[in-house]
């Protein structure tokens, strides 16, 4: 797609020639001219952070006071804060001019300092927002949306300025936040015009070029699993959820979000839902006669069960209740992520020991269990609970907690 990409005065030159200064902010500053040899060397410079704070507000002026904060930060400067800041400004446009810039990128007024929008520069974050403007303006047809979307989407390289912001530069946060938002509204927005014409190759390959550019984006891998659903890849899909399983327990020590935990069932079912007899699949959903437990499942599939179980307790004669075990400690010890989750995996054993056959346990949380049990009357759970609270206080993983129990029946009937 031929498309102008620097802005001078308001419109676009096509093209930014060999001689043209050259900005890039996604993945990493970067002010180049000509064979893209660096301008500024030194990123922790205070001419540097200078740049970022004029690039960063870019059209909108920066006041004095502003640059103070973010480059004044060692007793010299704040001697006279103002001089040292002017000096960093002169100090800049001459880098600038040594170069054979023009000497007009810098201008002041009313004692704020701004970059010139009327220079000829090209500015990658200032075209990524043209390329969106484009690709969202009325009347444009489907294929010259997807080719304003794409020329966006290949501009953005990583954070915007790319690097570690420091302590006084908090400011920048909200930048960093706001590009990012654009991109994953942008890749959104391509994923939907692709799957709308059934293109789901070109859906996952979009997924996997953004996931290697925001690797932390749990909506990236959620879009790219359900795609990989529609489009068949079932063992694909699967393989991407534990990769993802493996990545985030390494980074966070957690597991992956409900959303992707149910997109891998999915997976999983999808996978070996064959053409069958019935005879075959009443094989498959009958319970193994090993099991003679209680039955752990995933929150999602508790709703479900939930639901039935309170309509099958409206009907029968023996009452369904719906309690919940919250995990609590005494205070008297801050307990690690691993701690605290090898007490849950304690509780989990002993519950899935204890309760009787045809009671459901889910995980609801980082430290409560959902129960949906049958019995004649309360009395009998919570006598079941105070035992298997006495067997937990021997275990040496549960010094320091206990069990917090609250039992109401599904039945509003009931007392």
């Amino acid at each position: 797609m031929t498309r102008p990409s620097v802005c001078v005065c308001g419109k676009f030159l096509s093209g930014a020639g060999d001689g043209m200064l050259r900005i890039i902010t996604f993945g990493g500053l970067q002010i180049s001219k000509g064979k893209k040899t660096p301008l500024i060397a030194g990123r922790n410079t205070k001419m540097w952070e200078l740049l970022k704070h004029l690039l960063a507000s870019y059209p909108n002026p920066v006041t004095l006071e502003k640059l103070i904060a973010t480059v004044c930060t060692d007793d010299d400067d704040m001697n006279d804060p103002a001089r040292s800041v002017r000096a960093l400004v002169y100090r800049l446009r001459k880098t600038l001019d040594k170069h054979g810039c023009e000497p007009d990128h810098i201008l002041s007024s009313n004692g704020s300092y701004y970059w010139n929008k009327h220079t000829a520069c090209f500015m990658d974050f200032v075209e990524f927002r043209n390329f969106l403007d484009e690709a969202e303006a009325p009347g444009k047809s489907d294929d010259e949306r997807i080719a304003s979307y794409k020329a966006a989407i290949a501009l953005y390289h990583g954070e915007f300025m790319g690097e570690k912001w420091s302590d006084t530069d908090s400011w920048a946060f909200n930048f960093v936040v706001f590009y990012r938002r654009l991109f994953l509204q942008a890749v959104e927005s391509l994923a939907d015009l692709y799957e709308k014409r059934l293109d789901y190759d070109n859906v996952i390959s979009l997924y996997n070029s953004a996931i290697l550019i925001e690797p932390y984006e749990e909506t990236l891998f959620a879009r790219q699993i359900q795609t990989l659903i529609k489009n068949g890849e079932y063992a694909l899909a699967k393989r991407q959820y534990r990769q993802i399983e493996k990545f985030f327990m390494k980074e966070y020590q957690i597991a992956p979000s409900n959303d992707l935990q149910r997109l891998h069932e999915e997976a999983i079912k999808a996978d070996i839902r064959k053409p069958a007899e019935l005879g075959n699949i009443k094989a498959r959903f009958d319970e193994s006669t090993k099991h003679n437990g209680p039955i752990l499942c995933a929150p999602d599939t508790f709703r479900h069960i939930y639901r039935f179980g309170k309509r099958a307790d409206e009907r029968a004669a023996i009452p369904v209740y719906l309690g919940k075990i919250t995990l609590m400690t005494d205070g008297e010890k801050n307990f690690t992520k691993t701690e605290h989750e090898q007490a849950m995996k304690v509780t989990l054993r002993v519950l899935l020991d204890n309760l009787r056959k045809g009671d459901l346990v889910c995980r609801y949380s980082a430290n409560q269990f959902l129960l949906m049990l049958t019995t004649k009357n309360s009395v009998n759970i919570k006598e079941g609970l105070r035992r298997i609270d006495e067997m937990l206080a021997k275990e040496p993983e549960w010094s320091h907690f206990y069990m917090e129990t609250e039992i109401i029946p599904l039945s509003d009937a009931e007392g």
